[in-house]
């Protein structure tokens, strides 16, 4: 196999953003074994043979850049000037079932009926429930409440996830198999939205650097890189309405001191809310980020009005929508 156009299975100068429907090329419901030849773990098994770092063909890295600049350029007509646009950060560990996922899952509804877009890193956890939020934001309340609790029927993500694919890009089928088992429900929710006018657009910015965390077919926009350095940035960089940091880890950390180095020194201090779940105080206590940001971010004329910690999903949006 040669890292050259000829045998990709991505196209490296694509013209537009990925769907669900074409990374889950492939995948069948009744079939537990379909997972693991749909377009999204092929270009994973392609990524992890020739692409991860350090590089093992420099063919492979050029045509990557190639369509992570693609992607980009795909990405600048759905986000113009004037969109309002809040992201959602948060762990991919944040159990489906759990009080957490449904809190941000109900908050990025009631964005999405603002006619805020909802962008998230479009993997599991508080990503996919802020997709799951906004996708049925236009539904009555009770389909959310039945989304959900159809997800809770497969609250954990495989523990093996990681060992979806290996070095050399081999895919596990057993581990395959489990996947496509936690991935089901949300792709039957996808599949029963996205063919109705209920159904609400938002905006997933995964990697496949964390390949082994399902891209979520909840996002009807998946701007999808191979560089996770550009996704990062890009996701801090779009959230000019809020950024939401629900309950995380070193990623989200990460996240958090991106948007506060952007607001230390940009021409604007752009909201930043920090939820926890309810009961606790995570960004203080688990994580004690509060500290840090109050030091870094306390003196600034903004930081008072743009700035939240909570553990109430309401007031969060209530904060968000007064920005918007």
């Amino acid at each position: 196999m040669r890292a050259d156009e000829t045998t990709l299975p991505f196209n490296p100068l694509r013209r537009s953003l990925y769907s669900p429907q074409e990374l889950y090329a492939g995948y069948e419901l009744s079939d537990p074994n379909s997972y693991a030849s749909c377009a999204d773990v092929r270009i994973l098994s392609y990524f992890a043979r020739y692409g991860t770092n350090p590089v093992a063909s420099a063919g492979a890295s050029t045509l990557e850049a190639l369509h992570d600049n693609s992607i980009s350029i795909a990405l600048q007509p759905l986000i113009p000037a004037e969109a309002r646009v809040v992201a959602v950060m948060g762990g991919h560990q944040m159990v489906r079932g759990t009080t957490a996922f449904a809190d941000v899952a109900r908050l990025a509804s009631g964005l999405a009926r603002a006619g805020i877009l909802v962008a998230s890193g479009g993997g599991p956890g508080a990503m996919e429930a802020s997709h799951l939020g906004a996708l049925l934001s236009k539904a009555p309340p009770s389909d959310l409440d039945a989304a959900l609790a159809a997800l809770a029927g497969e609250a954990l993500l495989p523990r093996d996830a990681k060992k979806l694919v290996d070095a050399d890009g081999k895919v596990d089928g057993a581990v395959a198999a489990q996947m496509h088992r936690w991935l089901a429900p949300a792709y039957r929710i996808a599949s029963q939205f996205f063919g109705s006018d209920d159904g609400v657009a938002s905006l997933g910015v995964p990697t496949w650097l964390y390949g082994y965390e399902p891209t979520t077919p909840l996002a009807r926009h998946i701007a999808k890189y191979f560089q996770n350095s550009l996704r990062e940035d890009g996701l801090v960089t779009m959230g000019v309405n809020g950024i939401v940091y629900a309950e995380g880890s070193a990623g989200t950390v990460q996240e958090i001191f991106q948007d506060a180095s952007q607001n230390f020194y940009g021409a604007h201090f752009y909201p930043m809310v920090f939820l926890s779940a309810p009961g606790t105080d995570f960004w203080s206590a688990r994580l004690p980020v509060r500290p840090l940001i109050e030091a870094l971010l306390g003196k600034k004329p903004d930081y008072a009005r743009c700035v939240l910690f909570t553990d109430d999903a309401t007031a969060a949006l209530d904060f968000l929508l007064g920005h918007a």
